[in-house]
């Protein structure tokens, strides 16, 4: 099995199984139009497209592998989930279509995930000598600069280090957009090095962002980031008391882990907690800058907003969820 990003598909091909994880739309468009070339190219005229939940047809899905004779072409299957992700009955009918495939028959799977525990079902195992794993999630903000560093190396275009940083700012969690604005800016000025000012005068901010990536910047104390976020989920319309459903959650859980460390070690706490390895570097960090009581108070002030939220129409609501983030970060403590 060969592990890949999918800006490096066009050097695996030529393998019979493909995975795709992943829910990146520009990524996953990227991979399946590189594949479904490259399968076309060697042969396999045939392809078919099935979209996976409860309701499938796996006859259908059968019938392309055993149809064959000597006079059809290869055939290419696409699996795509969706949304939707693997359960005991699909798992069982992919265990079958396993047991079917030729040399003549090409498979390609998209899968958002896929656990530990999936990976030891009959057909990941049976496919595992041939089957590249192609990563389609989204860079993160850590990933981003290295991911359009190497897409631009690809284009053959040279950029400012701080053109680099602007894009990420301004595009994070949106590679369909970046990918067009790099595009543009490939053609206003050809063969000449892209510079800050140059992206500077053509960007639009088209960040996508999710509330969890608001509630990780207030906690990590990022402050422009935060409210940059929280003026994307805005402009994306977010429903404000979502948000504060979300931010209640963090905060509950901020709770019971600086109360929980102050009768056991926070390593502890936040195995009890569950909480991820890669967040306990800024939880600690947080923890240790505030008390308590300014937990329970920004959690009172969010409580307020709630109340006021629903009885008043007029609310500004994004002011105020505005103040709650700067409360969060200790801030505007009032």
């Amino acid at each position: 099995m060969i592990k890949i990003n999918a800006d490096q598909i066009s050097n695996q091909l030529g393998l019979p199984y493909y995975l795709i994880l992943g829910s990146d739309p520009y990524l996953q468009y990227y991979t399946q139009i590189q594949l479904q070339n490259a399968f076309q190219q060697a042969g396999f005229n045939d392809q078919f497209n099935f979209t996976v939940d409860n309701q499938t047809d796996w006859i259908a899905i059968y019938d392309c592998c055993q149809s064959m004779n000597l006079f059809s072409n290869k055939t290419l299957i696409f699996l795509e989930f969706g949304e939707g992700s693997l359960n005991t009955a699909i798992t069982s009918k992919l265990n079958s279509l396993s047991e079917m495939l030729t040399a003549d028959v090409a498979l390609i799977i998209h899968l958002n995930k896929i656990t530990k525990a999936q990976e030891n079902a009959v057909w990941y195992q049976k496919l595992t000598e041939k089957l590249v794993v192609v990563n389609c999630n989204t860079p993160d903000i850590q990933q981003l600069p290295l991911w359009i560093k190497n897409y631009l190396q690809q284009k053959k275009i040279t950029i400012e280090p701080q053109a680099i940083e602007l894009l990420c700012y301004y595009y994070e969690g949106n590679l369909l957009a970046l990918t067009q604005i790099i595009e543009q800016l490939n053609l206003l000025y050809p063969k000449h090095k892209i510079t800050y000012d140059r992206v500077e005068s053509n960007i639009n901010d088209s960040a996508v962002f999710t509330p969890y990536h608001w509630i990780d910047a207030m906690v990590a104390h990022k402050t422009k980031r935060s409210i940059h976020i929280l003026q994307q989920l805005k402009i994306n319309e977010f429903e404000p008391l979502i948000l504060l459903r979300i931010v209640q959650r963090e905060l509950i859980l901020l709770i019971n882990l600086k109360k929980g460390s102050q009768q056991k070690s926070l390593k502890q706490i936040f195995d009890e907690y569950k909480v991820w390895q890669n967040k306990r570097t800024i939880y600690t960090s947080y923890l240790n800058r505030f008390a308590i009581k300014d937990l329970y108070n920004t959690l009172a002030k969010l409580t307020d907003i709630e109340i006021r939220l629903k009885h008043d129409s007029q609310l500004r609501v994004w002011e105020a969820l505005s103040s709650l983030t700067m409360q969060f970060m200790g801030l505007n403590q009032c």
